[in-house]
């Protein structure tokens, strides 16, 4: 086993009682479902980080759905949730290194998706990050410098 991998530290499983041991049951019980990739790439590539912004982005995701993927996002240290530092009432959500740590999952799956999906769209300069510069790209992401900014 590779000690580099052994020696890391590792997050528990979010079910009680896992189905298998493999590796890839578990991960897509973390975030293998419909809206958990979306949330993590909200967090990832843009200034989305309040539930209100996850709400309105475009997908359709439901009050009740969002609410359920953030918390087990909280339970699994995938993310963190902070007070908000103007508004007393909402919070911001974060990756933690662990979240961070799906970017080559999220870059990889976006550049199959755009090479293979008709009609679906990368902005071009990204997609130039995501094959020509990858590190430069994960140190924008890494210090929290969203690819796009939106207007919430």
């Amino acid at each position: 086993m590779n000690n580099t991998v052994a020696n890391k530290t590792k997050i528990k499983s979010c079910r009680d009682e896992a189905r298998s041991t493999c590796a890839l049951a578990n991960g897509l019980d973390l975030v293998g479902d419909r809206w958990t990739l979306l949330i993590i790439r909200d967090l990832m590539f843009t200034n989305r980080n309040e539930f209100g912004h996850f709400v309105h982005s475009g997908e359709g995701i439901s009050t009740n759905i969002l609410t359920d993927r953030l918390e087990r996002l909280l339970q699994c240290e995938i993310i963190t949730k902070l007070p908000h530092p103007t508004h007393g009432k909402k919070n911001i959500y974060q990756l933690t290194d662990q979240g961070l740590a799906l970017f080559p999952v999220l870059i990889e799956l976006i550049l199959w998706s755009y090479n293979t999906i008709k009609d679906t769209f990368v902005p071009e300069s990204v997609y130039q990050m995501m094959i020509n510069d990858r590190e430069t790209l994960y140190q924008k992401i890494k210090t929290r410098q969203p690819l796009f900014v939106l207007d919430l």
